[in-house]
Order: C-alpha cells, then sequence, then structure tokens
C-alpha cells in the first residue's frame, strides 16, 4: 500500500532525468523481427536513430505516456493524446518537447526531436555521436545569423489545465 503522506513529484523526476540524460546511450536499439522473413533489425540504428525512442522512452518512465516508440509521428500523437498541448516556438520552458526541421543526414531527411533545458540549449540524440548531446537550441548559426535548424514544433505538458 502506498504512503499517503508521499507525494510523487513528476515534474521535478522529468527534469532530472533531461539533465542526467546527457552521455547516454541506453536508448540506442530497438530490435524488433519481420514475422514473414524472421529477419531482425534494429530501428534505431545503434543510435543513429533513436531520437524519438530517447523522448518517448523518458516520457513513458515518468508515466507522461504509455509506452516508448520509434517514431516522431507516434510520439507527437502520444503527446497530443496525453495533454500536451503545442506551444509557440519563442517560449521555450525547460521539459518542453521540441520538434526541429528536415535535415538531410545521409540520403535521407528526417525531423529531430528532444527536449528543452533553457532558451538557448536543448538535449536529443545525436546521429554522428550515437549518444544523448547537450546542444545549442538550433545547434548553432549559420553565416547570416538563422538558426541551423529551425524549431518548427514545441510541446508542453498541460496538467489539471495549467502549464509548467
Amino acid at each position: 500500500m502506498a504512503d499517503k503522506n508521499i507525494e510523487k513529484l513528476n515534474k521535478r523526476i522529468y527534469l532530472k532525468m533531461i539533465e542526467g540524460s546527457i552521455n547516454i546511450k541506453l536508448f540506442n536499439t530497438i530490435f524488433v523481427k519481420f514475422k514473414d522473413t524472421g529477419q531482425v533489425v534494429d530501428v534505431c540504428e545503434r543510435g543513429r536513430k533513436a531520437c524519438a525512442f530517447f523522448v518517448s522512452g523518458i516520457l513513458t518512465l515518468v508515466g507522461y505516456i504509455d509506452r516508448p516508440h520509434a517514431t516522431i509521428k507516434t510520439t507527437i500523437e502520444k503527446l497530443i493524446e496525453n495533454n500536451w498541448k503545442e506551444v509557440g516556438i519563442n517560449n521555450l520552458r525547460k521539459g518542453d518537447v521540441v520538434i526541429w526541421e528536415k535535415f538531410r543526414i545521409g540520403k535521407e531527411k528526417n525531423k529531430h526531436i528532444g527536449f528543452v533545458l533553457n532558451k538557448d540549449k536543448a538535449v536529443s540524440t545525436s546521429y554522428r555521436k550515437r549518444k544523448v548531446i547537450k546542444h545549442h537550441i538550433t545547434f548553432g548559426k549559420n553565416k547570416d545569423k538563422t538558426p541551423k535548424r529551425k524549431i518548427i514544433q514545441v510541446f508542453r505538458v498541460a496538467i489539471n489545465k495549467n502549464y509548467w
């Protein structure tokens, strides 16, 4: 039986998990088996495509969504189902989930997902380093002062109709 004198502080746990995730490789791999061929594949490609699994994994551990997901699309759908609301990109808060525009990595162009640390810093997976890293909120600036990678969506959880 749970102690009625104790209150679990999910928001504080969540924010500490984001900070503590830097340099981990915990979310680098999801193995799936195709039933028709029996082929086993790592859909995260050893961390190259692990951003959605990282974000949804943290959200799951705190109880903000139902389970980890391998795609940004499904992660966003689960955020919306669980009272996360899209907010303006000019009002970033620690713990917000941020989506960056599509970016070419090799032959593919993909969106990217991570967490806001503050107005200048974010945490997400690195396809090059294949681990979670802390970086500039837009991955730096181009010579013309435009963001290297534009933020296209920001989500914030609404608990009891209040944003944190």
